[in-house]
């Protein structure tokens, strides 16, 4: 079944709705060794985060027209199969990287890229 998603603050709500967590799980923390160093980035969300956030990202395209949601997390959970699954996590990571405009790589903090320039 195609779906139609839409991220914007919506999502984020509808996500922290259905989850009872703050919207912050997605936001990657720098990681750093015993020194201090970066060694790269961290996300608290699990798996069960981005199912959620999918879902709410596919209620809020569907609520923006006061149409009713074609799933629910339920439908998700136990009615999709391990492709569909998939595929509504990636577009939802997908949308949100573009909503954030978040670059395709990112350097942890301090770390230089090729051209010598703190990223």
């Amino acid at each position: 079944m195609d779906v139609r998603m839409r991220y914007c603050a919506a999502a984020e709500t509808g996500y922290e709705t259905l989850s009872g967590k703050p919207a912050a799980v997605f936001a990657p923390i720098a990681v750093k060794d015993e020194n201090g160093n970066p060694t790269g980035w961290e996300v608290k969300a699990v798996f069960d985060d981005y199912i959620r956030l999918a879902v709410a990202a596919v209620i809020a395209a569907y609520s923006v027209s006061d149409a009713k949601p074609p799933i629910s997390v339920d439908d998700v959970l136990f009615e999709a199969t391990p492709q569909d699954v998939s595929a509504l996590v990636e577009a939802v990571i997908s949308l949100r990287n573009e909503w954030y405009q978040v670059p395709a790589v990112v350097q942890p903090e301090g770390e230089e890229d090729k051209d010598g320039k703190n990223a």
